[in-house]
């Protein structure tokens, strides 16, 4: 899907109808058509004619995101990630309607919390965010805006598709005068999943079984309009997130109310005060399982890894390898003023957030059973962790114009964020307890950003930028010590990961054809990386504190070894991006775009094992779509896209020197709208319609039995019910 694009607008549009799309993730309420930034907005038509059922599937098709095909419906959410850009997880910032929408734990996107019937569009800004909205924000920023009332009514969707998939969603606004509105939604997503391991390897996980996913949500949102330009809006949500994941004793069960809020005045003049607050709290509860043929002699349960084919019997072993309890709370809040000026002084925003995260962590490890009749007698450890983080932040951003074609945009940022009240443990199954409180720390970040869009003929645009951005580590990383034997211990001294970057765009519109391209280079310093630390006489202070015992020089308790994180690596992404749009007449359009991405490591400590130079594992260098949309009749549209994922490694580091790739795959995508009545549409979509099986994940090499699969052919039957307006 490739939507509005700062480089051109969407061909099956008018120029004047683009130039009227606000892209609110600016903080400025700027014109798409001025965004310095390359940015995509999507819009319902969009959302219609893709084949995604969710949100991240949907964004896996716009330029610069690095989604797989593995929907999050189908991934655990503890290790979903949100990439852009070639960098890694956690570095975009994904927002609803302004307020940060993610895990407060572990950094990932609440996607469950996002279904496609309650948008109205989607922002897409690359580039550093973080001199506007600080942490996370570093390569790139997504904001979802939500459908508004306007009128009394309602809507039904419906549909019903492969792998037992179904989804209903039910939207009633009320108009209750000229200045109160309401809206109730409730929706949910039903999915029994597909099988992820290849068939040829299914016999190492007895009776493993594809990921059964429901999501649920309910909200209320209401607005209000007074007089003088004052408005608001408040919602409340309730939203449920349950998964059987793979065995008889996984789930992930997320039960998380939240509430939003906003207060906008606006001026004749123009001017704009905004204040915005937000809280949520999410209850998680973590089962992991697996499975085994128990043998009578030898190892009892032998691994995945390990197991033989005569080793198949039909003493198959359910048991758990991991039960967490996790809490976490977020509370934010954000105040920001807007003026319009006169002259070469265009306009100029600032305005101060604050947000405070905290969590507490209480995990149980089981060791492969030794006893059929007791599969879960064999307790590894427990471990506990707690911690606050508060951030706040004051940005201040001005827009100049020092020529009737230049538009030069100037912000910056000061943040700073605090870690108090951390406790990490971990207590052995004969119960000797080791770790403990954590001291206290603080950081700061100052991000400044410069960019700047040049008209150097009415045809043709030139952008260019340069900024910084920062992302502080999380709970996961900083107080959550997990895993039986070799455990991977937080380290609460982590230093935020920094970017340095800079792009270089244009944008031409050649009547019905519109081109686009964009260079960027990212510099990001000190990644967090994990490596195994095999000794006491190198290993960090908490390492030593959890690992051994009475001060011996061992590390006995982690049975010899750990894994601990760092901030000792450095990468650089860069890469282009091209984009095309044409109509060729009033019912077809095509568009393209092509990216070549180039991510390495520079720098690396001698206990990082991942090599320079050498392209991240589970990142393609070359992603390329090609999308057909056809207007058939008024009431028909189609649309086929073609996606093309290139070469890429899977496996860097299991023999030094030498990297393993897999080839080329190309995934056809297909969508049919029909507009019945002026109440009714229906729809049929396939995602994978030639049913091509392929992944996007890296594993070791010598065990294909680890690869995942991304999603095969999936056909779905659709409907929308509308209400006429003015019946309720």
């Amino acid at each position: 899907m490739l939507g509005f694009d700062s480089v051109a607008p969407p061909v099956a549009e008018p120029v004047a109808a683009i130039e009227s799309v606000i892209v609110s993730a600016s903080r400025s309420q700027m014109r798409l058509d001025e965004m310095p930034l390359h940015t995509t907005v999507l819009d319902q038509s969009d959302i219609a004619a893709s084949s995604a059922q969710t949100l991240d599937q949907l964004l896996r098709n716009v330029q610069g995101l690095n989604f797989t095909g593995v929907p999050a419906t189908q991934s655990d959410p503890t290790g979903q990630q949100t990439k852009m850009r070639g960098l890694g997880n956690a570095k975009v910032l994904v927002l609803l309607d302004g307020v940060p929408v993610h895990d407060p734990f572990y950094l990932t996107t609440q996607w469950f919390k996002l279904p496609l019937s309650r948008i109205e569009r989607i922002e897409v800004v690359r580039g550093g965010g973080s001199s506007l909205w600080g942490n996370m924000a570093v390569a790139g920023v997504i904001n979802v805006v939500t459908k508004r009332v306007t009128e009394s009514g309602g809507e039904l969707d419906a549909s019903a598709g492969y792998w037992g998939s179904h989804s209903a969603a039910a939207t009633l606004d009320q108009v209750i005068n000229e200045q109160l509105s309401v809206r109730l939604s409730a929706d949910q997503l039903q999915s029994n999943g597909y099988q992820v391991t290849p068939t040829e390897h299914l016999w190492r996980f007895p009776q493993k079984n594809p990921t059964d996913a429901r999501d649920s949500n309910v909200q209320l949102t209401t607005q209000w309009r007074g007089d003088a330009g004052l408005s608001a809006w408040l919602r409340l949500g309730y939203h449920v997130q349950d998964q059987d994941i793979s065995y008889v004793y996984g789930n992930n069960l997320q039960r998380s109310p939240d509430a939003a809020a906003d207060l906008t005045q606006a001026w004749r003049n123009g001017s704009q005060l905004q204040a915005n607050a937000w809280a949520q709290y999410v209850g998680f509860e973590k089962y992991n399982g697996a499975s085994c043929y128990f043998q009578d002699s030898g190892t009892r349960c032998p691994s995945t890894t390990n197991v033989t084919l005569n080793q198949v019997n039909s003493n198959v072993l359910q048991y758990y390898t991991q039960y967490g309890s996790l809490k976490y709370r977020e509370q934010g809040g954000s105040l920001a003023y807007s003026l319009p000026l006169s002259g070469i002084w265009q306009s100029v925003q600032f305005g101060s957030d604050v947000r405070r995260l905290s969590a507490t962590d209480n995990e149980t490890f089981y060791a492969a059973p030794t006893v059929f009749a007791a599969p879960q007698g064999n307790l590894g450890s427990t471990t506990a962790g707690a911690g606050t983080q508060t951030f706040s932040g004051v940005f201040a951003q001005l827009t100049l114009k020092p020529l009737p074609t230049v538009s030069l945009q100037l912000s910056a940022r000061q943040d700073s964020y605090r870690s108090s009240g951390r406790n990490n443990t971990r207590t052995t199954a004969n119960g000797t307890v080791t770790g403990g409180p954590i001291a206290d720390s603080s950081q700061s970040a100052f991000d400044p950003s410069a960019s700047l869009r040049w008209t150097v003929m009415p045809q043709w645009d030139l952008r260019a930028a340069a900024y910084r951005a920062f992302r502080a580590p999380g709970f996961n990383n900083t107080m959550r010590t997990f895993g039986a034997s070799t455990p991977t211990i937080a380290n609460p001294d982590l230093q935020s990961e920094k970017l340095q970057a800079w792009e270089l765009g244009s944008d031409l519109h050649l009547g019905a054809l519109t081109l686009g391209a964009t260079y960027f280079v990212y510099d990001i310093k000190n990644q967090i990386a994990t490596f195994r630390v095999n000794s006491y006489a190198t290993a960090p202070e908490l390492v030593r504190n959890i690992c051994s015992l009475g001060g011996g020089a061992n590390l006995t308790l982690c049975g010899g070894s750990a894994n601990f994180y760092t901030n000792d690596q450095d990468g650089r992404s860069k890469g282009l991006e091209l984009q095309a749009d044409w109509a060729l007449n009033d019912q077809l359009q095509v568009a393209a775009h092509y990216t070549h991405t180039a991510a390495t490591l520079v720098r690396r400590g001698a206990i990082v094992t991942d090599p320079l130079g050498v392209q991240l594992v589970g990142t393609p260098m070359d992603v390329g779509q090609l999308q057909l949309r056809w207007q058939a009749t008024p009431d028909l549209q189609s649309q086929l896209s073609l996606r093309y994922i290139g070469r890429m490694p899977i496996d860097t580091t299991s023999v030094a020197g030498t990297a393993y790739f897999q080839g080329s795959n190309a995934v056809l995508d297909a969508s049919f709208n029909y507009r019945y009545s002026q109440q009714l549409d229906v729809w049929l979509r396939s995602a994978n319609l030639l049913d091509r099986r392929y992944s996007e994940n890296g594993y070791t090499y010598t065990q294909p039995f680890n690869r995942t699969l991304s999603a095969p052919r999936t056909l779905q039957l659709g409907l929308r019910l509308r209400l006429a307006p003015g019946s309720l």
